[in-house]
């Protein structure tokens, strides 16, 4: 007996979207949906059903990620941090070592997962393939791909510093061999993470260019990540943006902004973040890349601070910035410079650290406090 139309109506659906979500990439994602839709002459109403349905798909299979640091004396085990993630709609984890425990912990948990090498590793596997093939074998293959690993990256930071800086090419070209004797290159990326010191502060984005000191030795970094189809990978606070140039007002580095803030070139911006990142992009034209993505390894707002940052560092800031951040992400709304372009967005951090030094912020990025209850009112579902 053939289905009715509605039965087969709701038979389509249901393939498409096991079909859609099984696939990585706007751009496959889209040619399958069409081809789908083309291909079973589909009546205008089942068209209609299946558009609501993937878009519903793409709401919530796009999820905000986390950083989960380990500076504090009184954090949950990794298999609370799991289900903490899990029953918050948090998908993806950025953690800032290779913890067995974690690691063994997020297995078939499905979140994907950002594994550090930490600054100090970097010299020994810079210099050496063989300490690179063994970091590879105990912290990426003992795990996967029951544990998701999706990217390494390497160093915190590390490429503008003069300690690590020199480390970090070698130790990654090392690592993507290692990756590449273990046939795991088409799986998991490669790449470092930066901060806003490599990028002179620019009120204009278009205007973003490295540092005179680190330009040469971020050319090389971008043809690695272009040869490897690898992300740039960046810490972007607006907090300390909105600090280090209070010229700027506060509702354009919280979202708040209600009209447009900044034109450039034709482009609007209506908040810090969005300049942030097209700083980053107009940095990396300038050198010649223009297809290497950016994933936000770190972005967030203190909820609590004293002395200069007292007034900024608040609990309403915090909310307000979190909640807006995650909607912006979860839209799919790109930035001026990359209009309608998913991005992955890792907020920091988890839980607050009583451990963390330096200033007082530091100790208050959390989502969470140590006891899993949330600092102040988060939508994760936006």
């Amino acid at each position: 007996m053939l289905p009715s139309s509605r039965m087969r109506t709701l038979l389509i659906c249901v393939c498409m979207t096991i079909l859609y979500n099984s696939i990585s990439g706007d751009c496959n994602k889209a040619a399958v949906r069409n081809a789908l839709i083309r291909d079973n002459n589909l009546a205008e109403e089942e068209e209609v059903v299946i558009y609501l349905v993937l878009i519903y798909q793409a709401r919530f299979f796009n999820k905000i990620g986390v950083n989960n640091g380990m500076a504090g004396n009184n954090l949950p085990t990794p298999e609370q941090a799991v289900a903490l993630m899990q029953n918050n709609n948090i998908g993806k984890l950025r953690i800032f070592d290779a913890q067995p425990d974690t690691l063994k912990a997020y297995t078939n948990s499905g979140i994907e997962i950002i594994v550090s090498v930490t600054n100090d590793e970097l010299q020994n596997i810079s210099s050496s393939q063989e300490v690179a093939d063994k970091w590879v074998k105990d912290n990426i293959q003992a795990y996967y791909p029951a544990t998701n690993i999706k990217y390494i990256s390497l160093g915190e930071q590390a490429l503008e510093t003069p300690e690590y800086g020199t480390y970090v090419l070698s130790a990654l070209n090392n690592i993507q061999l290692a990756i590449e004797k273990a046939n795991l290159q088409d799986k998991i990326r490669v790449s470092a993470t930066n901060g806003r010191a490599v990028i002179p502060a620019s009120f204009f984005p278009s205007k973003g260019a490295f540092s005179d000191s680190v330009k040469d030795r971020m050319r090389s970094f971008l043809q690695f990540l272009e040869d490897h189809g690898s992300p740039y990978m960046a810490n972007v606070y607006p907090f300390f943006g909105y600090l280090e140039n209070t010229s700027i007002s506060l509702d354009y580095a919280l979202f708040k902004s209600t009209a447009p803030t900044v034109r450039d070139e034709g482009r609007i911006y209506s908040n810090l973040f969005d300049a942030l990142v097209d700083t980053i992009y107009s940095a990396m034209e300038a050198l010649g890349f223009t297809d290497i993505p950016i994933v936000v390894t770190g972005s967030g707002w203190p909820s609590d601070g004293t002395g200069d940052n007292a007034h900024v560092a608040t609990m309403e800031n915090a909310q307000t910035y979190s909640n807006n951040l995650i909607k912006h992400v979860l839209s799919n709304a790109g930035t001026p410079k990359r209009p309608g372009k998913s991005m992955e967005v890792f907020i920091f951090a988890l839980f607050n650290e009583n451990l963390k030094t330096g200033d007082e912020t530091e100790r208050h990025f959390g989502l969470f406090y140590p006891n899993k209850t949330l600092v102040y009112p988060v939508n994760f579902y936006p």
